[in-house]
């Protein structure tokens, strides 16, 4: 799968990758998350494989719309880490960051000094309590992350007419505010509620709808960067 266009200011950077695995043709979506995501995770695995990564290194979150987020690392599983929605880890772990998302935005940071990563889950309420600034302030907290040198990336997500509330623009504001360069910011644009073959969305399908996946990891092949800490 090519990396959409709106990833390469992120992807553009030696060592990394950032991938967005849109709808899956064909893959029945009508029944609750968990069962339409066991019938995605054969494409989605596949796809994570390809990549150059194991299904094995992924590190999600349990994604309960709060504004907690969680330091990962190379120990663990793909197992959820309960009661976040926003991940981080050090530029020299292996491990992949993994959100899942239908209408809410993922937003991808990334340090360009010091291949820092983190990935977000901001939908209505996570932006409201402004998860963007906590994952900021954590990151600078634990891997010593200067907001200025941070490039945010905004998925493809619901957006005016469709929804009541501009959440990239608040996205976008909140990363200003929190120190993020304005020319460092990059919004996908994209209204997952404008396009249904091509995106899952929760509210034009009402619920019963599938899960893109964001996903941010090193890229082991031309990888060559190593950080002490």
């Amino acid at each position: 799968m090519e990396t959409p266009a709106f990833l390469k200011p992120i992807q553009s950077y030696p060592g990394e990758i950032v991938q967005f695995i849109e709808r899956i043709p064909g893959v029945d979506v009508a029944g609750d998350r968990e069962t339409v995501l066991e019938r995605l995770e054969p494409y989605h695995k596949a796809e994570v494989e390809a990549l150059g990564w194991r299904w094995k290194d992924l590190r999600r979150a349990e994604q309960v719309h709060g504004t907690k987020v969680a330091l990962v690392g190379d120990i663990g599983s793909n197992y959820p880490v309960e009661g976040v929605d926003g991940l981080i880890c050090s530029g020299v772990s292996d491990c992949v960051l993994a959100i899942y998302v239908a209408d809410c935005a993922a937003v991808w940071l990334y340090d360009k000094e010091n291949c820092h990563r983190s990935l977000i889950h901001s939908g209505k309420a996570g932006t409201a309590g402004n998860i963007v600034s906590n994952t900021i302030k954590s990151m600078k907290k634990c891997l010593g992350v200067e907001p200025s040198n941070l490039i945010a990336v905004i998925s493809p997500c619901i957006r005016p007419p469709h929804y009541e509330e501009d959440i990239p623009t608040a996205i976008k504001a909140q990363l200003i505010e929190a120190g993020v360069p304005e020319e460092q910011i990059h919004d996908s644009g994209l209204d997952t509620a404008e396009d249904t073959k091509r995106f899952y969305s929760y509210r034009m399908e009402k619920g019963q709808t599938g899960r893109m996946l964001a996903l941010f990891g090193p890229d082991h092949a031309t990888r060559t960067h190593a950080i002490i800490l």
